[in-house]
């Protein structure tokens, strides 16, 4: 099964598709990790920085910041990380659901209180699903025909 923090979309059958795939020689496996890392720094993480930037209030340009590509069979993105980025040593992890629903902070009253805006922009950044969930099954057919051709 998939692992994940956070699921964007629900596709049918990918459990089992990755399953296949694990069967490929190591080869053909980095090369889909290599298109999905691909797939996810043009669509993914462009939209997830502009949805932070955005909607995560005070926060959004270090939670922006820490949006990274990951090196995955499926395109993924990972958001935050443990460097302190505020001066009360909080990381972009720790106020990235907060500033999404816009909690307040009760050991800051006043109008430094709210983390976000409660715009719920992580929902915001959702944009990306379609083409690359389309370029990536593009990309399987590629590794997937180019195995079958004995090529590398």
């Amino acid at each position: 099964m998939a692992r994940t923090n956070s699921v964007d979309a629900y596709v049918t059958g990918l459990n089992e598709l990755l399953r296949d795939l694990r069967a490929l020689p190591k080869e053909y496996q980095d090369k889909l990790r290599d298109a999905s890392q691909d797939i996810a720094s043009r669509y993914m993480v462009p939209s997830w920085q502009e949805a932070a930037l955005n909607g995560a209030g005070r926060y959004g340009p270090a939670i922006a910041g820490s949006v990274k590509a990951k090196r995955d069979r499926i395109p993924a993105v990972s958001i935050g990380g443990a460097r302190r980025a505020f001066s009360g040593g909080a990381s972009p992890t720790m106020v990235r659901y907060p500033s999404d629903s816009g909690v307040t902070n009760p050991k800051t009253p006043g109008p430094g209180a709210l983390f976000g805006d409660g715009g719920k922009w992580i929902q915001q950044a959702r944009g990306y699903i379609t083409p690359a969930m389309q370029e990536w099954g593009q990309a399987v057919e590629r590794v997937c025909a180019d195995f079958n051709r004995g090529g590398i």
